[in-house]
């Protein structure tokens, strides 16, 4: 069988597409924590513009449409007062993915991030119930609370990188401390009440899940193999 002049260079056309593709793999450089880091973020960001624009109202009429309070808070997340409650949890959002990028996986801040929707809505569902509920503050409590811990178990030899982030760990416990003390507040920068009760349930279990993911890195360095 003989090959004309065209399947001929086709042939090495494929060959050629083959080796470049071949070579591409080889060369291949995973995205950088960082990247992965700001594109999960980025996700939760669009869900939360995408229900500013579409269920604005969802927070005060959603226990009309859904039986299950905890399905009510995980939607519920994703909706804002308005534009600068949307604003500002973006804003900490960004900062939270971005600054602590340095001392987490990628794998680690999608559990992190996956999880804190998951344990806000169980929290204010079962352990401190509230009427009802909007935005992503406690989520981002758990997140920050969450990443800190990691942040300090990982540089706790380092002291120049340390200091900061003990100044951050006052800084929220402090935070904690004052919003535990103060009453029912309405903040009208965002237009409506702070729920003090997704902060700290945010804050503890993000603390929970920190001291878990260090207790099972200290488990792998003792037994590697397992």
């Amino acid at each position: 069988m003989r090959f004309g002049r065209s399947g001929a260079g086709n042939a090495t056309l494929l060959f050629n597409s083959q080796g470049r593709l071949l070579e591409t793999i080889r060369n291949y450089n995973a995205p950088s924590p960082l990247f992965l880091g700001v594109a999960y973020s980025f996700v939760i960001g669009i869900l939360a513009i995408a229900g500013q624009v579409f269920i604005p109202d969802f927070a005060r009429q959603g226990l009309d449409l859904i039986d299950s309070f905890f399905i009510y808070v995980l939607v519920a997340q994703f909706t804002h007062l308005g534009w600068v409650h949307l604003s500002l949890n973006l804003a900490g959002l960004t900062i939270v993915a971005w600054g602590f990028s340095n001392h987490r996986s990628h794998r680690e801040w999608l559990f992190v991030q996956l999880l804190s929707l998951l344990w806000l809505a169980f929290y204010l569902s079962w352990i401190e119930p509230v009427q009802w509920y909007c935005g992503l503050s406690g989520a981002l409590h758990f997140q920050f609370a969450a990443c800190l811990l990691l942040a300090l178990h990982r540089t706790q030899n380092k002291l120049a990188l340390a200091w900061p982030l003990w100044v951050l760990a006052a800084g929220l416990i402090a935070k904690l401390i004052l919003e535990w003390n103060s009453g029912p507040t309405t903040d009208s920068l965002v237009g409506g009440p702070i729920a003090f009760e997704a902060h700290r349930g945010g804050a503890l279990g993000g603390v929970l899940f920190g001291l878990a993911m260090i207790g099972r890195s200290l488990r792998l360095k003792q037994n590697p193999t397992s």
